[in-house]
């Protein structure tokens, strides 16, 4: 099913009853924006191994709906898990099993990393974030990242260069247009981002900031250029997650034209 952001801003009583196949869609897209190196479908729900880099690239997603697999879903989750080497860890969002997540904390698995899908249309993101005062910023996009895009992606995230190889392959095997973005002032890098763009909708990930920059508007900026790009290859609707203590990312998205759509966090064994 193809949702449209008409269907989603104005039929405001479709989107209340039809909510749950939207946050379906959502997830579904968004697993293409983050692919696995190794994957295991069973029924419903992926099994997804990368290593354990990044959390979304190592759990179950669950996100199908009120579904759970035939059988012992817990023990083949632990199957599949040791012999990657990696804890038991399911992604659940409001997509979930609705008895799923206390299922989960009755056999002891933790709760961590509450985050927020936000989601916008992208007229709206590309008016809120317009500047006349930014022509003097120079942005690049690529359909595929390079080495000096993915150095300068992982010096403003903070990791370091036993990640590279990961991202390098994480990367490569998204299979939707995408777009790497670098925005430049006076031949300095500061900011990176990349757009996903599936089904009439637009992913943001990577969005990242020079640290010895932020708080000077840079943010907007680059979203801006995600949201235009986007919009210009077929994107109507927009959509990102945030981690929700990261205030200054909620803010930012806020003020740009996001709103919150659903929930989600991960269990851990």
């Amino acid at each position: 099913m193809k949702w449209t952001v008409h269907h989603m801003y104005f039929q405001k009583n479709s989107l209340t009853n039809r909510t749950d196949e939207l946050i379906i869609q959502i997830e579904k897209l968004a697993l293409n924006t983050w692919p696995a190196a190794s994957t295991f479908t069973s029924e419903h729900w992926i099994y997804r191994a990368s290593g354990g880099i990044t959390k979304r690239a190592n759990s179950v997603w669950t996100a199908a709906g009120d579904f759970f697999p035939e059988g012992d879903w817990l023990a083949e989750a632990v199957r599949f898990y040791s012999f990657h080497g990696l804890p038991v860890r399911y992604h659940i969002s409001d997509a979930s099993p609705k008895q799923l997540d206390n299922l989960l904390e009755a056999h002891g698995y933790l709760k961590e990393t509450p985050c927020s899908v936000m989601i916008a249309q992208s007229d709206v993101v590309i008016k809120k974030t317009l500047s006349e005062s930014d022509h003097h910023f120079h942005v690049t996009v690529r359909s595929q990242h390079k080495d000096e895009w993915l150095t300068h992606f992982l010096k403003m995230e903070g990791f370091g260069e036993e990640r590279r190889t990961f991202y390098n392959k994480l990367f490569a095997d998204i299979e939707p247009q995408k777009g790497f973005f670098t925005l430049e002032l006076d031949g300095l890098c500061v900011a990176v981002g990349s757009s996903i763009v599936e089904n009439g909708w637009a992913g943001f990930i990577n969005v990242a900031v020079n640290p010895e920059l932020r708080g000077r508007g840079i943010g907007r900026i680059i979203l801006h250029e995600l949201a235009v790009w986007s919009r210009n290859h077929g994107a109507d609707g927009l959509y990102l997650q945030v981690i929700n203590d990261n205030e200054p990312a909620l803010k930012l998205y806020s003020k740009a034209g996001f709103t919150p759509l659903y929930q989600y966090h991960y269990r851990i064994k």
